[in-house]
């Protein structure tokens, strides 16, 4: 490939790359105001995970957009009525500092009562699926393929 060529190439990975970014930047903010709006119960660690990755493999570029939680999927794809680990549900207890008091004796729930509580929630009803990412992409489509379209390169 002549020097021409490789100014080109670069010069076309440059623009898209920086449209990428600025397209990442936008499902982020829109996606972060979504969970805020109507989003997933648990706002805490997921809505802080949210970020998006831009990569390079070969000639393409790609756009990842996500939270960084191990829990994402079971907020996204939904959960079935299932048995949900206690652990996780412990850990959210915690961090939401819920405090449950039984109607019956008045007595205050200890954490592992709390997550026992809503284990068996899930076990009956499941999760609501909730992909903002999804929702988000879907509604910016038409815009996305603008921004991909007015690329120019400078060279």
């Amino acid at each position: 490939m002549n020097n021409t060529m490789k100014e080109i190439y670069r010069a076309i990975y440059a623009a898209m790359t920086e449209r990428a970014h600025m397209i990442g930047n936008v499902i982020v903010a829109k996606a972060k105001k979504k969970i805020l709006d109507d989003g997933p119960y648990d706002k805490g660690d997921f809505y802080r995970g949210v970020e998006y990755r831009v990569t390079r493999k070969g000639n393409s570029i790609g756009l990842a957009v996500g939270s960084n939680v191990a829990h994402e999927p079971f907020v996204l794809g939904g959960k079935v009525p299932s048995w949900t680990p206690l652990e996780p549900l412990k850990a959210w207890v915690e961090r939401k500092k819920l405090d449950w008091v039984d109607k019956k004796t008045k007595k205050e729930l200890t954490i592992d009562e709390m997550a026992r509580i809503i284990q068996f929630k899930i076990k009956a009803r499941g999760i609501e699926e909730r992909n903002v990412f999804a929702e988000v992409i879907e509604n910016e489509k038409e815009w996305i393929f603008d921004q991909l379209d007015s690329i120019e390169v400078v060279l």
